[in-house]
């Protein structure tokens, strides 16, 4: 296999997507959500010794925004595996192992390869010198009726929704920057409740909200769900939709949505709300595979996310660092260097 880049998709992108039944993590509108002007696309096709196309990826490749910096600080990550032909494990494990050879050589200091609904399991990334991290997602089937999904439920699940279902709370659909921020306001209250636990919790500015949103509602690619207390914002989640897939993407609770239960009550709802826009099944996102154990301080995000009853898929995250410290010596100096110049401004 030979590996062919370029900043653009070429006209065959969305037929390869189908080909290999790749999902939003491929796609052209995944590529133009994450565009500005620091953070580029770059896609990757796999050919093979006939020049035919035989997998494709999507990397984002961010840089600094600062004046010269930005050229040493370059990353290239990737939200899910390659989608090659026939879902060959061996296959798309060969055009990782090019991935990984590319960033080297084309100067980037990091890359990361996550494996959001990867069509396979590549055991070998390890071998390639990354870092891998397990996760665990968890996958409900929409495709089952309403009471065979209740049965799922954990009884914990099951009391927590029926209990909330007694407080008049409401679910809202809105698809507006007022309504992000709202959503960010809650998550500040998530955070902090983390982060008192020990957890690390990253929050974006205001401004990543508004562009977040604006970008995937253009391009009907996201829905914002929040359960409201006498009008109230309590709990909210951000769900993005393609080809009969949702997935949660962000979420958060104030104190007042967790007495209530209102976390529970928002996906039993949204779910229903999923199968009438056609998703045959709803991805809540991944957890640390460790976070099974009790003892760990993810637990407590495994229990609610394994309590809806889906099917437990084995992912794993593969970081690379450092790929250059050189780069990294020289971009530090520049660092220091621009940073007096900067305040003198």
């Amino acid at each position: 296999m030979q590996l062919e880049v370029g900043r653009s998709s070429g006209p065959e992108w969305a037929q390869w997507i189908e080909r290999f039944e790749g999902n939003i993590y491929h796609s052209l509108e995944w590529a133009e959500i994450c565009r500005s002007e620091h953070v580029v696309p770059v896609f990757f096709r796999g050919l093979d010794e006939e020049g035919r196309c035989v997998g494709i990826a999507l990397g984002i490749e961010r840089r600094s925004s600062r004046p010269v910096i930005g050229h040493f600080s370059r990353r290239l990550d990737f939200e899910t595996f390659p989608a090659v032909q026939g879902n060959d494990a061996q296959l798309a494990s060969r055009m990782i192992s090019l991935l990984v050879e590319f960033a080297k050589t084309e100067g980037y200091r990091g890359l990361t390869i996550q494996s959001h609904y990867a069509g396979m399991t590549v055991a070998d990334l390890d071998c390639l010198g990354l870092m891998v991290v397990p996760r665990v997602e968890c996958i409900v089937d929409l495709t089952r009726s309403e009471e065979e999904r209740w049965k799922q439920l954990s009884t914990h699940h099951q009391r927590k929704i029926k209990k909330a279902g007694r407080h008049g709370l409401v679910l809202e659909e809105v698809c507006t920057i007022e309504a992000m921020l709202e959503l960010r306001r809650l998550q500040i209250g998530s955070r902090d409740r983390r982060t008192a636990r020990g957890e690390h919790f990253g929050l974006q500015d205001e401004a990543y909200y508004e562009q977040m949103g604006r970008r995937y509602f253009e391009r009907n690619l996201g829905r914002l769900f929040i359960i409201r207390h006498e009008g109230h914002a309590i709990s909210a989640a951000f769900v993005s939709m393609y080809s009969g897939r949702a997935l949660y993407v962000l979420g958060g609770s104030e104190p007042k949505g967790f007495e209530l239960d209102a976390p529970a009550l928002l996906f039993w709802k949204v779910f229903s709300r999923c199968v009438e826009l056609g998703c045959r099944e709803f991805n809540l996102g991944g957890v640390p595979a460790a976070a099974a154990d009790s003892e760990s301080l993810a637990h407590g995000l495994y229990r609610f996310k394994s309590g809806f009853g889906g099917r437990q898929v084995q992912r794993v995250t593969g970081t690379l660092e450092n790929l250059h410290p050189s780069f990294n010596a020289l971009a530090r100096n520049m660092k220091d260097l621009w940073l007096p110049m900067a305040t003198r401004g």
